[in-house]
């Protein structure tokens, strides 16, 4: 459990450096390439992201239902962060982005009403799904 509070410790104060980033990220220019690099949260927050669901996926249902709001919280803005990639780099998503981003999008509205080996299975499902998304985003950006 003392493991866990530290997770959960570090998970938050890498929130909130994410945090400062962003409005740090806002100030340059989107027509540079430094700007276009900096402008590139979804990319900056992959790291945090990976390792907040390989925490997430050892979890205990108690465990994950007590960890929900930042989730849902941390989650909201990779997929924000990963839009505003998109839409500076002019794209549109396609068929298979705008039904993976809904069913993430469901599954944060689902979740929490959860409990037990069905908030367990069904947080498997999510993880995987998001990290489908992480990986579709990233060959995006690569283009």
């Amino acid at each position: 459990m003392r493991s866990m509070h530290s997770v959960l410790t570090l998970v938050a104060i890498a929130l909130a450096a994410c945090g400062r980033k962003q409005q740090a990220a806002q100030a340059p220019a989107a027509d540079s390439a430094a700007g276009m690099q900096m402008a590139m949260q979804g990319m900056q927050m992959m790291p945090l992201m990976r390792a907040h669901l390989d925490s997430l996926g050892a979890m205990e249902s108690a465990q994950m239902a007590a960890a929900m709001t930042g989730h849902q919280d941390l989650a909201s803005r990779m997929m924000d962060a990963m839009g505003a990639d998109m839409r500076g780099m002019n794209m549109q998503p396609d068929s298979a982005w705008a039904a993976l981003a809904d069913s993430v999008r469901q599954d944060l509205a689902d979740l929490p009403g959860q409990t037990g080996v069905a908030l367990e299975t069904r947080m498997q499902a999510h993880i995987a799904r998001v990290r489908r998304m992480l990986v579709m985003h990233e060959g995006m950006m690569k283009m």
